[in-house]
């Protein structure tokens, strides 16, 4: 068994990584924690049988243990990433970082030089490129059955709900205090088009705003809290009905810290951020953003995000030749519409998927268990997001937003400072070797 501490018993530590773990034959172990709020690392110790000498409250205490674990899962809010991941290193352990790598460009390089100085392993949870569904994608497109690509269109729907929850009142919710959303919600698309076209990326263009979850988009006589709200019977945003209710898990029972109760969930409506009216909160990340990558060839591919939608999910739309490709991932459907040249015949063919129910299509599974078997020394699955692959998608991100700052300026990327996205050795920037 590979033994793993989890830092962060959060979303994604407790309720994705730990729960994985226990389901399936992952080939996993989890023997410690490390988590700062009491009552969260508690119900941790519990679930996973967590012994109290490998329940840390910082990770100073977890880095003053004698070594018990093989690698070290980072699951924290996105600002501690860099400190939290060099800290580790240094440690001499391997790492699995949860995505961002940080929320600055100069950090996200310095991790680079932090990996080559301690000869760890950094590995970013970029699981979508271990989704069956854009695996798939990626194994059309290098099929050349349908000639070449000609242009690629993905879109983040967000959905209405999770915008609101996530990013008005919610911890991503201000670039002064996390990054900008194009990094957070979005540095999984920015790594999954590089890496399904092949190519280098020479230029990136980007446009978008806040326009929707605004103060002065209010309804007149709303209040600044929900509880106070003479509309709350007929807004969709009501915090109290959205939270207070017999919902298990997220988003609805992370609003107040373990264990969940309606009282807690009420309380924390009525006192904390998430019983804010979402017109009248301190947000200011994008709730719409455009951004356009050219690659060598010429080719184009762009990256729709869009807070306003019903449902939480990703589209694609890939041009070729001689054929169309679209597909949903949290539906599971993908399709292929191939030209028939007449206006009245259609030639679809869908193709078969894994039922895989979850936000990210099987990749959180999918990552697991190529890690363990690269761990063990090999096996027939590749890791595919090393810290050398997936920065790329930050850095196009930063740039990105540049852009967006500058009305959509065209900047372009140098060769020298791009990575080849196929090359996991190809360097950005300054570091060691």
């Amino acid at each position: 068994m590979i033994r793993v501490v989890i830092v962060g018993a959060g979303a994604r530590g407790n309720r994705v990584f730990a729960d994985l773990i226990a389901r399936y034959d992952t080939g996993f172990e989890v023997v410690g924690v490390v988590e700062p709020v009491e009552a969260k690392r508690r119900a941790f110790q519990q679930r996973c049988r967590v012994p109290d000498t490998r329940a840390h409250a910082s990770i100073e205490a977890f880095l003053d243990t004698p070594r018990y674990a093989d690698i070290v899962f980072i699951c924290t809010l996105d600002p501690t990433h860099y400190e939290l991941c060099r800290a580790v290193s240094q440690g001499g352990y391997d790492v699995l970082l949860e995505k961002p790598i940080a929320t600055n460009l100069p950090d996200c390089l310095a991790l680079l030089d932090v990996e080559a100085q301690c000869r760890n392993r950094i590995l970013v949870a970029h699981v979508l490129r271990y989704a069956p569904f854009f695996q798939t994608v990626k194994a059309i497109i290098g099929s050349g059955r349908f000639g070449a690509v000609r242009d690629i269109q993905l879109a983040e729907h967000i959905g209405h709900w999770h915008y609101a929850h996530s990013y008005v009142r919610g911890s991503w919710n201000r670039v002064d205090r996390c990054a900008p959303i194009i990094l957070t919600k979005c540095s999984h698309d920015l790594d999954l088009l590089p890496w399904l076209v092949g190519e280098r990326v020479t230029a990136v263009a980007s446009t978008g705003g806040l326009t929707s979850f605004r103060r002065e988009n209010a309804p007149p006589g709303s209040a600044e809290r929900c509880v106070d709200c003479g509309l709350a019977a007929t807004c969709i945003y009501d915090a109290t009905r959205f939270y207070v209710n017999d919902r298990a898990g997220w988003p609805h029972d992370v609003i107040a810290p373990p264990p969940d109760s309606i009282e807690a969930r009420r309380d924390a409506v009525a006192t904390g951020p998430y019983g804010r009216c979402v017109w009248r909160c301190d947000n200011d990340v994008c709730d719409h953003q455009t951004v356009t990558l050219e690659f060598a060839s010429g080719l184009h591919a762009t990256l729709g995000m869009h807070a306003n939608t019903a449902d939480n999910s990703r589209r694609i739309t890939v041009l070729f030749d001689e054929a169309e490709v679209t597909g949903e991932l949290y539906r599971h459907q993908l399709s292929v519409s191939k030209f028939t040249g007449m206006p009245d015949v259609e030639d679809i063919e869908v193709v078969p998927l894994p039922d895989l129910r979850d936000r990210h299509g099987g990749g959180d599974l999918g990552l697991l268990l190529a890690l363990r078997d690269s761990l063990n020394g090999g096996g027939d699955r590749e890791i595919l997001t090393s810290l050398r692959s997936s920065v790329l998608s930050h850095v196009l991100a930063f740039l990105a937003e540049d852009s967006r700052g500058a009305n959509a300026v065209k900047i372009p990327l140098s060769e020298s400072f791009v990575p080849d996205p196929l090359l996991d050795g190809a360097r950005i920037g300054g570091g060691a070797d």
